[in-house]
């Protein structure tokens, strides 16, 4: 399997996982962040996060197969993670499951930006051609 099949699978479970946050978003976040997540406000901040990540991963995941702008896709991806992760890992009081997920969160951005680098450099994107 190469990169750009890789980065296509993690753009599709990325839209399971937004999907299961939309579907069932107390028990996604009681999974990640623990107790105190049964709230309406919180339910609502999981929903919102997993239509974002079924867009991008949707997205994602067409352009990939596509083989045309995925790349760009892929570090909008990784920009998000990236997101997730700083607030996982920095916000205080948060239960350890929360930073291990932080650290997963971290993880996959820095895998996602470097097969981006991978693609982009694959289809001459930002090669000095002169």
């Amino acid at each position: 399997m190469d990169n750009r099949q890789r980065a296509i699978y993690l753009s599709r479970v990325r839209v399971g996982i937004g999907l299961a946050m939309l579907g069932a978003p107390r028990t996604v976040a009681r999974s990640v962040v623990g107790r105190g997540t049964d709230s309406t406000a919180a339910a609502t901040l999981c929903r919102l996060t997993g239509a974002r990540d079924a867009v991008l991963g949707a997205g994602a995941a067409i352009a990939l197969a596509e083989r045309d702008t995925g790349h760009n896709w892929l570090s909008m991806t990784a920009l998000a993670d990236g997101i997730d992760a700083a607030a996982l890992l920095l916000t205080p009081r948060l239960p350890l499951r929360a930073r291990l997920a932080g650290v997963v969160a971290a993880a996959l951005a820095v895998a996602q930006l470097a097969v981006a680098k991978e693609l982009a450099e694959a289809a001459g994107v930002g090669v000095d051609q002169g």
